[in-house]
């Protein structure tokens, strides 16, 4: 088809829609794509392989209307297959089984959720082998390959393989390729689409028979754009929401307008290097223009579809707001389906003409149409009406104009003027007083790298005007400084206002604004000050913006203050969304507290900056180079609910006064503002702590995982604490007791020796979370003390971490714990000090190594209420440490000291022991069940009650120095049978206040 016929095609809405599917050039494509009888290899077209997911596409529709019904539809995308599994060991046939297999529903596999919550929470370091092993994987590919073989073997199937990036041994039509455990294709009629990602990966694959299109005309690629739109606008309409027919639409105006940013051009001006990255030309500054212009709108469906988005882990898009998530979302579809290639540099030759659509219907000016400059300056209003976006350099001029892109409007939408000189007559044009008011819809006006030095008064004269870019004007110093002949007209002005939404004065010259400037915009919602290398001070009119959602200040090495000061302070700010500041040197504080919209921060190269408060935000993430900074001393993260993850891995240095805090400034204790605190609720903020887990940066830190609902009750409990101790005071414990039984000669076990848990200069404290506290396992190897309570997820604690430095252990009310410590805790064998057990349901055994594995720190232990405790320590376990061992309310417990099968010898040691407390064990019949000989010199007593199966007391080494005190019922010490009884003295109540045996004691022995 001619170029002039396709562009008269191209000017029609109903042929960009469907219109093509009907042309003669769609039939030519469908007929080549149907040549090939059973395997199809797609590489796409040119050097980018672009276009292979459409041709891919409309290979599978073609064949499905040829060749169906097909029994199963098998699509795999091995980009996805290698994010997933690409470190697991398997090569890439093993990869397609897994993936073929989830599709074939064979099995429902999680592992891709895992791993990507991992990757994302631990910055793509942590790697899923941690959670699924390799053999795991392996083995599971082994057990799936009979299972596809037997779900196909008699089905006709059709197999569509998308980014195939390695290659794969030539395919068999009538046999099983080698290494693949697909059926072959001839086998019942089925079909194979295999697309690559490179033309290497086929020539090192591709069997004897030809099987690949390797050549496409211009009109091929036409319907290959249409057909991509569409493609595009499923993808879009799954991602957010909404009706396809709907981003059809959105898509198409996107597209059109991209592709005039496109244009070649004959400008001899060329942006300098410096900024040769970040020009107007990027996706942000796309997707202003997209929304400035009117195409780009988010309904309120969009908006709770993104928000469900963001609110989990796998959220892609932190820009900053919805218009930005859904314009990445559009670009992200143009570049999956080759409609767009970012950055957007014209295409100067042939070959780089086909690496995006764009690309090709801007290169072969099929969209855009020239115009005059001429046509431009002299038409009046009524000739410029159907006109809708222009763009120009210094020689020519192009104009995308389609009745239906111009949404109701009579006249240009847009304007750019870029890389002009001062002679060019447009832009001697856009100074005078009669051009402007002539461009009264204009919404986008950029002027990017031009000699401007101000901007006309007219320019008041745009009440639709949304985005000013005035990027790269070398010249201009002040934006809106009017000569003194123009007086009158700016005192006509000076009461008007523009509904600027953006401006853009990044790498201009400007070096003042005048007081009120801002004054003259309220309703800005972005201001970008990027590299002003002659911007010294903000004026106090930025205050007023209160519409402000963005404002990026980078590398603006002479900025010196904010409306005066050596600070930033937008406290409290409602709309702001995003905030940069970048290479300010001067800036020492920066406050936004209580900005609650507040999303992304971005700051660097702020060597001054001592203080920065960002309380109160709906910050996501923190970059790394905030903790960083070399003066900064405090950092208050607190109330920030949207913290996903934080990067500990990049930690050169912390502030000395550090808090990080879900929840509430309430919740934190700032006793002592030298540890560095955190609150969080969901644990895996510490998945990147691995490169800190040897303490060279956090030598202290206090850290509390809970859930908004235990830090709720923790408020309360510290009310009732206060209740308590008062009540306390009123009336000492037991003091009824106290009263009715006690004399002289009964003594009672005092409390004082049993130290309380010890909070360590190294502290972590779970309460109540509402999942499995994962990725703690770095942060808990440097772990001094942890109390763990309220849990419901945790069978063993020592499947958290090894915990190489714990000392102080407290676990209360954790009913799915089994055993504490098994053989993967290895640390706690040298370390572990105290531990306090209470209250836990299921808990079978304290410690329980696979070998002879000691405790030779253990000092104190305490356990109450385990009803299913079986056994505390192994005989094997040496415990040459010990002092005090407390054992209340365990019902099944019937041996302190198990024995699990192996000869340990007829002596046991405990060389520190001073104190045994066991209290209501009634099934308690041993100390230990094999009866061995006890050595332990500094034994001084034993204190029973409640267990009433105990009727023989350790055999002592020898007779000690002082005999070993005993208080216990006067019932149970009758009964008691003795090998030695010279060992023990019992200090027994008298017979006036012994108690009856089946009374049960339900308070605490003191």
């Amino acid at each position: 088809m001619p170029s002039e016929k396709w562009r008269h095609h191209l000017q029609d809405i109903n042929f960009w829609l469907n219109g093509y599917l009907k042309s003669p050039a769609y039939r030519v494509l469908e007929q080549k794509l149907d040549r090939h009888s059973h395997v199809r290899w797609n590489v796409g077209i040119g050097p980018k392989s672009c276009f292979a997911r459409a041709l891919s596409s409309i290979t599978r529709e073609v064949k499905t209307k040829s060749r169906g019904p097909f029994d199963h539809v098998i699509e795999v995308d091995m980009k996805q297959a290698a994010a997933v599994l690409g470190t697991t060991g398997l090569n890439i046939n093993d990869r397609l089984h897994i993936k073929v297999a989830e599709q074939l529903g064979l099995f429902q596999h999680k592992h891709d959720t895992v791993a990507a919550e991992l990757r994302y929470y631990s910055y793509d370091m942590e790697k899923k082998d941690d959670i699924v092993s390799h053999r795991e994987i392996r083995e599971l590919s082994y057990s799936i390959e009979p299972q596809i073989i037997q779900k196909l073997v008699t089905k006709k199937y059709l197999l569509v393989v998308e980014n195939l990036d390695e290659p794969i041994n030539p395919i068999n039509l009538n046999a099983f390729t080698e290494g693949l455990w697909l059926p072959p294709p001839e086998l019942n009629d089925s079909f194979w689409i295999i697309s690559t990602t490179s033309q290497d990966v086929y020539d090192r694959s591709k069997p004897a028979y030809g099987c690949l299109i390797e050549s496409f005309t211009g009109g091929d690629i036409l319907i290959l754009t249409l057909y991509s739109l569409k493609q595009a606008a499923k993808y879009i309409s799954v991602a957010v929401g909404h009706g396809e027919k709907y981003w059809h639409h959105v898509a198409l105006c996107c597209f059109h307008y991209a592709t005039m940013l496109l244009i070649p051009d004959s400008s001899k001006v060329d942006p300098p290097e410096s900024v040769a990255q970040g020009d107007v030309k990027s996706s942000d500054n796309l997707i202003r223009q997209w929304t400035a212009q009117g195409i780009l709108t988010v309904t309120k469906s969009v908006q709770e579809r993104m928000g469900e988005e963001t609110g989990s882990y796998r959220s892609k898009y932190n820009d900053d707001d919805d218009t930005y998530r859904v314009g990445n979302v559009i670009l992200e579809a143009f570049q999956e389906y080759s409609l767009l290639h970012l950055p957007l540099y014209p295409a100067t030759k042939d070959d780089e003409a086909i690496k995006s659509a764009a690309h090709f219907l801007a290169y072969h000016r099929l969209v855009a149409e020239p115009l005059t400059l001429d046509e431009l300056c002299e038409g009046n209003r009524s000739q410029l009406e159907h006109i809708q976006w222009i763009s120009c350099t210094d020689d020519q001029g192009f104009h995308v104009s389609r009745d239906w892109l111009s949404d109701g409007a009579s006249g240009p939408g847009t304007l750019i003027i870029r890389y002009s000189s001062q002679q060019l007559r447009l832009f001697m044009n856009l100074k005078s007083d009669h051009f402007l008011p002539k461009l009264t819809c204009l919404r986008v006006l950029d002027l990017s790298y031009t000699p401007l030095e101000s901007l006309p008064p007219s320019i008041f004269c745009l009440k639709k005007l949304q985005l000013l870019s005035l990027r790269g004007c070398y010249n201009l110093k002040s934006p809106l400084c009017f000569a003194d002949t123009e007086i009158t007209l700016r005192e006509n002005n000076i009461n008007k206002k523009l509904n600027l939404l953006y401006l853009d004065l990044s790498y201009s010259n400007i070096s003042t604004f005048q007081c009120n400037f801002f004054h003259n915009m309220p309703i800005l919602k972005e201001l970008l000050l990027v590299k002003c290398s002659n911007l010294q001070e903000l004026p106090s009119s930025t205050a007023v913006l209160s519409s402000l959602t963005k404002i990026e200040l980078i590398d603006n090495k002479k900025l010196l203050s904010f409306t005066g000061l050596t600070e930033i302070v937008l406290d409290g700010h409602g709309t702001l969304s995003s905030f940069s500041l970048v290479g300010t040197p001067h800036i020492k504080r920066v406050s936004l507290h209580g900005c609650k919209k507040l999303e992304s921060v971005d700051i660097k190269e702020a060597d001054a900056l001592e203080d920065l408060d960002l309380s109160i935000t709906a910050i996501k993430e923190l970059s790394e180079s905030i903790p960083n900074l070399p003066q900064l001393r405090r950092l208050l993260l607190m109330g920030v609910p949207s913290l996903k993850r934080f990067p500990w891995h990049k930690l050169q240095r912390l502030p000395s006064v550090f808090y990080l805090d879900h929840f509430s400034e309430r919740t934190t204790d700032h006793s002592n503002p030298q540890v560095p605190q955190v609150c969080i609720s969901d644990s895996r903020l510490f998945y990147s702590f691995n490169s800190v887990r040897g303490g060279q940066i956090l030598k202290s830190f206090y850290v509390r995982v809970t859930s908004c609902k235990a830090t709720t009750r923790k408020m309360q409990d510290e009310v009732d604490v206060v209740r308590t101790n008062k009540l306390q005071e009123a009336q000492t414990t037991y003091a009824d007791v106290n009263r009715r039984y006690l004399t002289d000669g009964v003594s009672m076990v005092s409390m004082d020796d049993v130290p309380r848990i010890q909070v360590t200069e190294r502290h972590v404290e779970i309460s109540a979370v509402d999942r499995y506290p994962d990725g703690l396992k770095y942060l808990l190897e440097v772990t001094k003390s942890i109390s763990l309570s309220d849990d419901c997820h945790v069978s063993y604690l020592s499947d958290l971490s090894d915990f190489g430095e714990l000392e102080e252990c407290m676990l209360r009310r954790c009913h799915q714990m089994e055993q504490v410590f098994n053989m993967a805790a290895y640390g706690v064998r040298w370390t572990l000090k105290n531990a306090y057990v209470s209250h836990l349901k299921s808990l079978t055994h304290f410690y329980r190594p696979s070998g002879s594995y000691p405790l030779y720190a253990l000092k104190h232990l305490v356990l109450e209420n385990c009803p299913r405790l079986e056994g505390v320590f192994s005989r094997d376990c040496g415990l040459r440490s010990l002092e005090t061992l407390d054992i209340l309310f365990c019902y099944n417990l019937k041996a302190v000291l198990y024995n699990h099968g192996r000869y340990s010898g007829g002596y046991y040691k405990l060389p520190h022991l001073r104190r045994i407390r066991l209290q209501e064990l009634p099934l308690l019949e041993h100390f230990h069940v094999d009866d061995p000989i006890l050595t332990a010199p500094a034994w001084e007593e034993l204190h029973v009650r409640g267990c009433w199966s105990l009727r023989r007391l350790p055999r002592l080494d020898k007779q000690p120095a002082k005999a070993v005190k005993v208080s216990g019922e006067r019932a149970w010490w009758s009964k008691l049978r003795w090998d030695d009884d010279g060992s023990y003295e019992p200090r027994l109540p008298p017979a006036s206040a012994s108690i009856r045996k089946r009374v049960v004691i339900r308070t605490y022995l003191r």
